[in-house]
């Protein structure tokens, strides 16, 4: 079994070696298009997709290890190019006329050039592995709760799948800009990143779209020093995560839940860290959305807690919903 999780460890490091190169590999194309938009999208089967999920995992923990690695080279090399500059120095500023002298540091300055080349070559490595090294809690996350959602997912129907891990405050998520309320020619950039979409189907045939959006503002503008000069600031601000979930369900075995409209807010448990942002009922759907606070915004632990109890509460008043179904009949 040991030699067996080797053998995998390094096919992986292989196919990531080629992977941040560029090469042609045998790796699903939703995998190597992380290298250049570190978005994972596919629609596929369960098994696939967790499948893939456990790829963007071991390629993301080497690529972590390969930059910790050439960060670690890079270093030495510098400060090796450092000691070997003052050596160097020192040599040449003897006056003593010598041959071989001369040849010495000659040498040395061919020494003194080839560290400094390895180590911007080992830095230019760190920051290609640098790219692969992913946002942890997001695959995780989305690995617990693919596992938490495969023991009721309909067999034959695909799964799509949408991860991104690119940063939030990137210019394709700013979604306005304000004038700041109270600090004068100030603004306020709003991004929301919506970096989660989930879209499957249960074995009763409920539909389910299950989505995560990154909240942020950035404050930036000119502010007046003691010297008196006027200095550029910025400040990114989190506004934690928007959860959302869609269920959209059979009106012949749900179509009660419309005489629960009132009593569904009551259903809702979900933690003291998430408010509940908005709540829609129809006889055909549900649409919650709750808000998870930013201090946990990136705590997967406490991001699946919100998701499960989300499930949990729908789920409990559409069955609540399908025993009043059963008694009108």
């Amino acid at each position: 079994m040991v030699i067996a999780y080797g053998l995998r460890w390094k096919i992986i490091e292989i196919k990531l070696i080629k992977l941040i190169h560029g090469a042609q590999i045998q790796m699903p194309i939703e995998l190597r298009q992380l290298r250049q938009k570190l978005i994972y999208e596919d629609t596929a089967g369960f098994d696939s997709i967790t499948t893939d999920l456990d790829d963007i995992a071991a390629l993301s923990q080497l690529a972590e290890i390969k930059q910790k690695k050439f960060g670690n080279q890079a270093k030495y090399y510098f400060v090796c190019a450092a000691v070997l500059g003052l050596v160097t120095f020192s040599i040449s500023s003897v006056t003593i006329a010598s041959g071989f002298l001369n040849i010495a540091v000659f040498l040395l300055y061919v020494g003194l050039v080839s560290l400094i080349i390895a180590g911007i070559y080992a830095l230019f490595r760190m920051f290609k592995f640098q790219r692969l090294n992913l946002i942890n809690y997001r695959y995780n996350l989305i690995r617990q709760v693919m596992q938490m959602l495969g023991r009721d997912l309909e067999d034959t129907h695909s799964i799509y799948l949408k991860l991104s891990f690119q940063k939030g405050e990137n210019k394709e998520y700013k979604t306005n800009t304000l004038p700041h309320p109270y600090k004068s020619g100030w603004k306020i950039d709003i991004f929301e990143n919506q970096w989660l979409n989930i879209k499957g189907r249960f074995l009763d045939k409920t539909r389910f779209v299950l989505t995560i959006t990154e909240l942020s503002k950035r404050q930036y503008g000119y502010k007046r020093s003691s010297s008196g000069k006027n200095k550029y600031k910025s400040k990114l601000k989190s506004g934690g995560l928007e959860v959302n979930l869609y269920l959209t369900y059979s009106q012949r075995r749900y179509g009660a839940v419309k005489l629960l409209q009132n009593d569904v807010r009551d259903a809702i448990k979900i933690p003291q860290f998430s408010k509940v942002r908005g709540l829609k009922v129809t006889d055909r759907n549900m649409n919650l959305t709750v808000r998870i606070s930013p201090q946990f915004a990136e705590n997967q632990e406490k991001i699946y807690q919100t998701i499960l109890a989300m499930f949990l509460s729908l789920y409990q008043v559409l069955n609540l919903a399908k025993m009043l179904s059963k008694e009108t009949v």
